[in-house]
């Protein structure tokens, strides 16, 4: 996989994760269960790690429930991909972070979720999702599931989708497309 394929997979993963945000909230159990499975197809777990894609609320809701819980909730967004990153990781090879916004109106400029793919039997597979420290003074990222990446040194090649809007994790944004810019990637 090179980086042009790992932004290809991670927008088929981002729009997988959004038709499964608004099937939470308009399909019936066994059509939500459909989209859970296509989420987590994108996913693989390492032997020792856990990557899933939860159902996220009650099970068997009549459809007017459902309804109002949907009319209550928060308009689902596709999240924005910012960044995608290639980096040669030790003892894991080439992987690839995708810097995610987050999946509703509210929070949509801001970066919330960092994915972590590489290729696992020659298909590329999210294996790691981090998220925002929210405690830390600048941009840091905390493994919520999956792998626990490690270090990884400078960027390899780096594709720069969308600039965020919100001043710390544009800084950060800014920060790794000079660094390839540097290097000459």
């Amino acid at each position: 996989m090179n980086i042009d394929q790992a932004v290809t997979f991670f927008q088929e993963f981002l729009t997988a994760v959004y038709k499964q945000d608004v099937a939470n909230l308009t399909e019936p159990d066994d059509q939500l269960e459909q989209r859970v499975a296509r989420t987590e197809s994108f996913m693989y777990s390492s032997p020792g790690t856990s990557m899933t894609s939860p159902f996220m609320r009650p099970r068997r809701l009549p459809a007017e429930e459902l309804a109002e819980i949907a009319e209550k909730a928060s308009t689902p967004v596709r999240r924005p991909l910012y960044l995608v990153v290639e980096y040669d990781v030790p003892g894991w090879g080439t992987c690839f972070a995708a810097d995610v916004g987050g999946g509703e109106e509210t929070n949509y400029i801001a970066y919330e979720r960092q994915y972590w793919a590489m290729e696992v039997g020659r298909e590329p597979k999210i294996v790691a999702q981090y998220g925002i420290d929210f405690y830390a003074e600048r941009l840091a990222w905390e493994n919520v599931m999956g792998a626990v990446i490690g270090r990884t040194g400078g960027p390899v090649a780096v594709r720069a989708l969308e600039e965020p809007q919100v001043p710390r994790d544009r800084d950060d944004y800014q920060r790794i497309v000079a660094s390839t810019l540097q290097d000459g990637a």
